[in-house]
């Protein structure tokens, strides 16, 4: 019988996130720990126990299909997956579909035809997943998928969290910036506008296209003249467009504008004042998402898992 995250979760009285933390060697509260540590024993699970199977099988190779692999999430995605399948005697083959799901398709086909015992894909901001007879697990754009295993983060609590952190701060007049496709932008904008609902005031959506000229163009003229005291941006690439466009602007005495947005990526620093940012738990949702892709690959069934991380508010500093 294949022992699985779910099995382990059901027996300890967790959520499977909680299981994948103990597994990967992350904190987690003394009393859940010792309840994932008890389930494990009473299962007789042993963590290496999936990777020996796989050899057995001579099954040592996966793919990985993002997106971008210019946006720092995936960088750092792409380096956790690695390392931890690395670990557990596997290889990766990465693919960047580019935001086309053309090339998208062709990867998948590729990687069926390499005959790779399992895919971690990313989809692009089109939404939808071709079909493929290879196990597979989702992350990030995973809505419309539910007979898919999935990672993701809550992305609409990571968004209004923001707006909650700007309220405190005193931002009354919060403009919010989005991809224009995408479930995660959309997650996003629904947490943007539902928080600042809550806090009664008004909201000013501007959905920003992919394209990088087009991009910038729209950014330029969503925060020119802009009598908003903060921008809630949905992405690092939004994040760089309003940081040059509110840095450039010609009135040195204007009011601040705070930023907030997702990802600490290192550059955040060099900005006068410190924006606000979720950074999501990059290193546990690469585990999570290899740790169901192996379960899959030797022979677990049952539902669809879906994980869905909570994020960290930071300030860089």
């Amino acid at each position: 019988m294949t022992i699985g995250l779910k099995d382990i979760a059901a027996r300890a009285g967790v959520s499977i996130a909680t299981v994948s933390r103990v597994l990967s060697g992350k904190p987690v509260r003394p009393a859940y720990r010792s309840r994932v540590d008890d389930a494990l024993a009473a299962l007789d699970y042993r963590p290496n126990l999936a990777a020996r199977r796989l050899r057995s099988m001579r099954a040592s190779v996966i793919g990985l299909i993002v997106p971008d692999i210019g946006n720092p999430f995936f960088v750092a995605f792409v380096q956790a997956v690695e390392g931890y399948a690395w670990r557990e005697g596997l290889r990766v083959i990465l693919c960047n579909s580019g935001e086309d799901p053309a090339r998208e398709r062709h990867y998948l086909q590729l990687l069926e035809d390499e005959r790779v015992s399992g895919i971690i894909l990313a989809p692009t901001r089109a939404g939808g997943v071709p079909e493929t007879a290879t196990p597979l697990v989702l992350v990030d754009r995973v809505e419309g998928t539910p007979q898919v295993d999935s990672v993701k983060l809550d992305n609409a609590g990571a968004a209004s969290a923001l707006v909650d952190a700007l309220h405190a701060s005193g931002c009354r007049r919060i403009t919010g910036l989005f991809g224009e496709r995408g479930s995660t932008a959309v997650d996003r904008r629904r947490g943007y506008a539902a928080a600042l609902d809550r806090h009664a005031l008004p909201a000013r959506i501007i959905d920003v296209p992919h394209e990088p000229a087009a991009r910038a163009a729209c950014v330029r003229a969503a925060l020119a003249n802009t009598a908003c005291d903060a921008v809630l941006v949905g992405d690092t690439f939004l994040m760089l467009e309003a940081a040059v466009v509110l840095r450039g602007r010609p009135d040195p005495q204007a009011s601040p504008v705070r930023l907030a947005g997702f990802d600490d990526a290192a550059w955040l620093r060099l900005l006068d004042a410190a924006p606000i940012v979720i950074e999501q738990p990059v290193d546990e949702m690469a585990h999570a998402a290899l740790a169901l892709l192996v379960e899959r690959m030797t022979g677990a069934g049952g539902d669809a898992v879906r994980l869905v991380f909570n994020g960290t508010i930071v300030s860089p500093a």
